[in-house]
């Protein structure tokens, strides 16, 4: 999706055929801590990673291993529209961070917060922000086709995501 999004925006600039510049980019987890709880630290990535792993083996697994973990897990896994309760999704706090270097070497920082559950509350408030600014006379740009959420919405309207509880910070 990002990469994609950065073929968008540099093909939409003025119209240009050139190629995408390079464009790398990886994501990961960081978990601070002291030199002396680094053990610690690497069991908790290990334990973050597994399940993960554990997903992309069974998504390449055939269609009949498929079919019975998913029986398995709907045995063992709450059933869908099982949540937390009403009350406590607006209770949540959360803070993300982001770090881009330019290929000029420029380092950019960016510090989201949120408020509210951020898989069942913030997420569908941005989903329902976005909707109405893609509905919007105006508010995307001239392009059509598939655009990601990035090329279609773009960062014009990144104050409006205000009333979905998040605020967007940029330094550098």
């Amino acid at each position: 999706m990002i990469q994609r999004s950065h073929e968008l925006r540099v093909a939409g600039e003025a119209g240009s055929k050139r190629e995408p510049v390079p464009f790398r980019y990886r994501e990961g987890i960081a978990i601070p801590g002291p030199a002396v709880t680094l053990p610690l630290r690497y069991a908790a990535a290990a334990a973050l990673a597994a399940p993960q792993l554990g997903f992309l083996r069974l998504a390449e697994a055939g269609p009949v291993v498929r079919k019975r973990m998913g029986a398995g897990l709907a045995k063992v896994l709450p059933s869908s529209g099982f949540g937390p309760a009403a009350g406590r999704l607006e209770a949540w706090r959360w803070r993300m961070s982001l770090a881009a270097t330019t290929t000029g070497g420029e380092e950019l920082a960016v510090e989201i917060v949120g408020q509210g559950h951020p898989g069942y509350l913030t997420t569908a408030r941005m989903l329902g922000e976005a909707g109405l600014m893609l509905a919007e006379e105006g508010t995307t740009p001239d392009a059509s086709g598939c655009l990601t959420p990035a090329a279609a919405i773009g960062t014009a309207g990144i104050d409006r995501f205000a009333r979905a509880g998040l605020e967007f910070t940029l330094a550098g």
